[in-house]
C-alpha cells in the first residue's frame, strides 16, 4: 500500500510539472498545489524512515554514552587508587631513609660498645693474673716459713743429741739446772712462737681475706658489668631485629604485598560492614591480610566483595582456604551463604559472592502481595470517603502504569465524568492514548483555577452530580509553596461535593510545594517502587510498622529486580505499596503496562474541561429530561448547552491566567444562583440540609436519597 502511495504521488506530480513546462496548463494557484499533493505521501514516509533511524542512533549513543560514563566512572577510580597509592608510596620512601639512618646511628653505637666491652675484658684480664700472682706469693710464703722452722728445729735437736754423753753426764746435774733454765727458756721461746705463729696465722688469715674480698669484689664489678652488657645487647639485638622486621614490611609493602588487612569506609552500609568483616576473619583465623576494595549489590539478592591480597601469597592456596571455610565465615558473620568465591581474570581481584538472606519463595511472595484487582476495587470504594489519590514515584517506578490501571477499572464500573490534564503531552513519557483537557503546563494552571470554582459553585448550588474525575499529571512541578494551603483546603472540601483528584508526581519527598508526610493522612496514596521506601522511613503513619514493611521492602525489590533485569519498559514488571488512610498498609503488583487498555472513545472521558449535554446525559441518565446548571459557569452566566457543545480547547487556552495557580476557595465568595434543590414528591417543601451534605424533607420524613432529589432553577 506504501509503495503504491509513493508511486501515485510521484506520478502525480510528475504530471504536474510537465504540464507546467509544455505550456498546457497555466501555473495557476491551484495547479501548483495539486502538484505538491503528490510530495506529501514522499515526505510523511521519508519523515517516518528519518525518525526511525534517528531514534535507533539515539538509543545506540544513549548506550554508547552509558557505557562511557561506567567506564568514565571505572577510570577515575583507578586514578584515585593510583593517587593514593604514589603518595603512599613516597611516604614509604621517606620513612625508610629515617630507618635507615637510625640503623647507621645503632650500628655506630654498638661498635662503641664493642670497643668498650673489649677494653673492659683486657682489664678484667690484668686482675685475674695479678690474683693469681698474689695467691701463688701467698702460698709460697706458708711454704717457705713452715720449711724454715722444722729445719731449724731438726738441726738444733741433731746438735743437742750429738753432743758427748759424758760430758752431758758430767754436766747432768748442771745441765739439768741450766736444762731448767733453758726449759724455762724454751717454754718462753715456744710462747713466743706461738704467739708469733698466730700472730702470722691471723695476718695470713687477713691476708687472705682481704685477697679473697678484693677477688669478690672484682668478680661482682665483672658480673655487673657482664650482666648489663648482655642486657645492652639484648636491647640492641631488639632494636636491630625490629628495624630488620620493619624494613622487610616496608620493602613488601614497595612490592606490592599486603603486611596487615585494609578496610573499606563504607559508612552505614550494612553490605559494606559485612565485607570488612569477612576480611577481619581472615586476618584473625587464618593470618591472610585482605584489602577491601568494595561491593556490588546484584539484583537477585546477591552482593559481591571484592578483595586485594598479597603478591607473595599464593592465589589457588587463598581461594581453596576461604572456599574451605566459607560456611564458618558465614556462620559467624551471621550470614546466609556465601555462594562463591572466584578469582577476576582481569584483575588482580578475589571476589567473594554472599547472601544476607535467603531468597524469597513464590508463594511467601504472593503472600505479601495483595492481588491488584481486589485492591483497585477497594480504593475506588474508599475515594467516596477520600476522594485524593496520590500516586508517587520517580522516572521509571511505573507511576504512569498506575495510574492507567486504576484509570481502567474507573471507566468500567463507575460513571464519573474524567478529565486528564498532562503537562508533559507529546514527550517520551506520554503513554496515555486517551483524550486530554489540558495538554501544558499553563493549561493545567488554568484547569485548577476551574476546578476551584467548580467546588465553590456546588457548594452553593448544593448540585453534587455529576461526579467528576480529575487526572493532574506531574503535579509537583505545577504547584508552589504559597498554594500549598489552599490546595489542602480544596482537598478536603470537594470530598462531599462529588469530586475526585488523582495526583501524580514524581517527588517521593514531597518537598516541592512544602508539603509534609502528614499531609498525605487526607489521601489515598500509592507509592511505586523506590518511593515505597521513602514512605516508610519518613511517613509517621507508617511508624509502628516501619522495621516489618522496611524487611518486605527488601525481599520484594530484589525479586522484582531481577524480574526486570533484561526486559524493556513496557514489558517490566512494577510493585508499590497502597496507603489508605485507617487500613493496614498493602503491598500490590501492577499487571504489564501493554495489557491495560483504556477505550479512547467512551463519552465519560471529557475532550474539554465543560461538561456538555452529551456527555452529561450519558453520565447521568436519570437527569436526561433535565439540563442542570454547569457546574463549572463562572460569574452568573446561564448554562447555554449549545455553547458548552461546541466549546474547545483552543477558547479555554485562551483564558487569561490568574494571579496564583488555586484562586482563593475562602467561604465569602458572592454568588449570583438561581437553582434550588427539592424533593420530588414535595417541592414546596423547604429542605434541610445535615451536617453530612444530605437532605432532610419533612414530608417525606427521612433523608432522600440523590434520585429522589431535583433542582428547580
Amino acid at each position: 500500500m506504501r509503495k503504491q502511495i509513493i508511486i501515485g504521488g510521484l506520478t502525480g506530480f510528475s504530471l504536474t510539472v510537465l504540464a507546467l513546462t509544455t505550456g498546457l496548463l497555466k501555473p495557476t494557484i491551484k495547479l501548483v498545489a495539486l502538484s505538491s499533493l503528490g510530495i506529501i505521501p514522499v515526505s510523511i514516509i521519508v519523515s517516518e524512515n528519518i525518525h526511525r533511524h534517528a531514534n535507533q542512533k539515539v538509543q545506540k549513543l544513549e548506550n554508547s554514552l552509558s557505557e562511557a560514563r561506567g567506564e568514565l566512572k571505572q577510570l577515575e577510580t583507578v586514578q584515585g587508587d593510583n593517587g593514593r597509592l604514589s603518595q603512599g608510596i613516597a611516604e614509604l620512601k621517606i620513612e625508610l631513609s629515617e630507618v635507615q639512618n637510625s640503623l647507621s646511628l645503632l650500628s655506630t653505637e654498638y661498635r662503641k660498645l664493642q670497643t668498650s666491652y673489649q677494653i673492659q675484658s683486657a682489664q678484667n684480664e690484668e686482675l685475674k693474673t695479678k690474683t693469681q700472682n698474689l695467691s701463688a706469693q701467698v702460698a709460697e710464703y706458708e711454704e717457705t716459713y713452715s720449711n724454715e722452722l722444722e729445719s731449724e728445729l731438726k738441726q738444733r735437736i741433731e746438735e743437742y743429741t750429738t753432743k758427748d754423753r759424758e760430758v752431758l753426764k758430767a754436766k747432768y746435774r748442771a745441765l739439768l739446772e741450766e736444762g731448767e733454765v733453758i726449759y724455762a727458756e724454751a717454754m718462753s721461746i715456744s710462747e713466743k712462737y706461738k704467739a708469733w705463729a698466730g700472730e702470722v696465722a691471723k695476718r695470713h688469715q687477713d691476708r687472705k681475706a682481704y685477697m679473697i674480698g678484693l677477688t669478690g669484689e672484682f668478680n661482682k664489678r665483672i658480673g655487673e658489668a657482664q650482666e648489663a652488657w648482655e642486657v645492652e645487647r639484648s636491647h640492641l639485638i631488639t632494636q636491630v631485629e625490629t628495624l630488620n622486621e620493619k624494613v622487610a614490611r616496608l620493602q613488601q609493602q614497595l612490592a606490592g604485598d599486603l603486611v596487615e588487612p585494609e578496610y573499606g569506609q563504607f559508612g552505614y552500609s550494612v553490605e559494606g560492614k559485612i565485607a570488612n568483616d569477612i576480611a577481619r576473619w581472615c586476618w584473625d583465623n587464618l593470618q591472610v591480610p585482605l584489602s577491601v576494595k568494595g561491593f556490588y549489590k546484584r539484583s537477585e539478592g546477591t552482593v559481591d566483595t571484592g578483595y586485594g591480597y598479597s603478591h607473595s601469597t599464593p592465589v589457588e592456596a587463598l581461594l581453596l582456604d576461604l572456599q574451605r571455610h566459607s560456611e564458618n565465615i558465614a556462620r559467624s558473620l551471621g550470614i546466609h551463604k556465601i555462594v562463591t568465591v572466584r578469582k577476576l581474570e582481569i584483575a588482580d581481584l578475589l571476589v567473594l559472592s554472599f547472601r544476607r538472606e535467603p531468597a524469597i519463595k513464590e508463594d511467601e511472595l504472593k503472600r505479601l502481595l495483595t492481588p491488584v484487582d481486589k485492591l483497585a476495587t477497594q480504593v475506588i470504594r474508599e475515594m467516596s470517603r477520600k476522594g485524593t489519590v496520590r500516586i508517587m514515584g520517580a522516572t521509571g517506578d511505573g507511576k504512569g502504569v498506575c495510574a492507567r490501571y486504576l484509570l481502567s477499572k474507573i471507566v468500567t464500573t463507575l460513571s464519573w465524568y474524567i478529565r486528564l490534564h498532562d503537562p508533559q503531552h507529546g514527550s517520551e513519557q506520554d503513554h496515555w492514548g486517551i483524550p486530554k483537557v489540558s495538554k501544558s503546563g499553563r493549561e493545567l494552571k488554568q484547569a485548577l483555577s476551574m476546578i476551584t470554582a467548580q467546588m465553590k459553585d456546588r457548594e452553593v448550588t448544593k448540585v453534587h452530580s455529576p461526579v467528576t474525575l480529575d487526572i493532574l499529571d506531574e503535579i509537583d512541578t505545577q504547584l508552589e509553596k504559597e498554594d500549598k494551603g489552599q490546595f489542602l483546603n480544596l482537598i478536603s472540601r470537594i470530598r462531599h461535593l462529588g469530586m475526585k483528584l488523582i495526583l501524580i508526581g514524581q517527588n517521593p519527598k514531597v518537598s516541592r510545594a512544602g508539603f509534609q508526610w502528614s499531609d498525605m493522612a487526607q489521601m489515598i496514596a500509592f507509592y511505586q517502587g523506590s518511593s515505597a521506601l521513602d514512605a516508610i522511613k519518613n511517613n509517621p503513619a507508617l511508624e509502628l510498622k516501619k522495621d516489618v514493611l522496611l524487611k518486605q521492602y527488601n525481599e520484594i525489590s530484589t525479586v522484582f529486580e531481577a524480574k526486570n533485569e533484561w526486559l524493556d519498559d513496557h514489558k517490566k514488571h512494577y510493585f508499590g505499596l497502597c496507603v489508605i488512610p485507617g487500613k493496614n498498609p498493602q503491598w500490590y503488583e501492577l499487571p504489564i503496562a501493554d495489557e491495560i487498555e483504556i477505550d479512547s472513545d467512551l463519552p465519560i472521558i471529557g475532550k474539554k474541561f465543560e461538561i456538555t449535554v452529551s456527555n452529561q446525559e450519558f453520565v447521568e441518565r436519570q437527569y436526561s429530561a433535565k439540563v442542570e446548571p454547569s457546574v463549572v459557569a463562572e460569574g452568573c452566566q446561564e448554562p447555554n448547552s449549545g455553547k458548552a457543545e461546541i466549546n474547545t480547547q483552543q477558547e479555554m487556552a485562551t483564558n487569561s491566567a490568574p494571579p496564583s495557580v488555586i484562586s482563593h476557595v475562602g467561604g465569602s465568595a458572592k454568588s449570583c444562583h438561581r437553582a434550588k434543590t427539592i424533593c420530588k414528591k414535595h417541592p414546596d417543601v423547604e429542605l434541610r440540609q445535615g451536617k453530612d451534605g444530605r437532605y432532610y424533607c419533612p414530608g417525606c420524613k427521612k433523608k432522600l436519597r440523590k434520585d429522589e432529589l431535583a433542582v428547580e432553577v
